[in-house]
Order: structure tokens, then sequence, then C-alpha cells
């Protein structure tokens, strides 16, 4: 079992990891409530390595998303 951070817009689940996984998988999905994702921000923040993930090369293709709205061209 795997589980992954994902977007609901209303209408679709976008994961925000890649996943391997055979097709028809069976998931889970839990919407979490706004305080558990603050809580969720506010420990990552006060951890000392909070924030270690943006050395993750896999993380790049955010950081690219962002320049490119940045400059108007997302």
């Amino acid at each position: 079992m795997v589980a992954v951070k994902g977007i609901f817009d209303g209408r679709v689940i976008q994961l925000l990891e890649k996943v391997e996984a055979k097709p028809n998988a069976r998931v889970v999905v839990t919407f979490m409530d706004d305080d558990v994702v603050e809580d969720g921000l506010r420990d990552m923040v006060a951890s000392p390595n909070g924030f270690d993930f943006w050395n993750d090369p896999r993380e790049d293709v955010y950081q690219d998303l962002m320049a490119k709205e940045k400059d108007g061209n997302g």
C-alpha cells in the first residue's frame, strides 16, 4: 500500500507524485480538513529538515511551473 498526496479540483483528483500501479487498482481517498493540512505545514516549517524535499530533483517540475507563471508564460 502506498500513500500519495494530491489535489481535488471539484471534479478530478490530480496526484502530486508519480505512482506505479496497475490499471483499475483499488484506492482509498481521504479528504483532509484544512486544519490537518495547516498542522502538517506548521510541523514541516518547525522541523529543521522541513524543506529538504526541495533538494529532490523530482521537485524541479514545480519550480519550473512557478517560474513560468511568474514570467507570464504559464
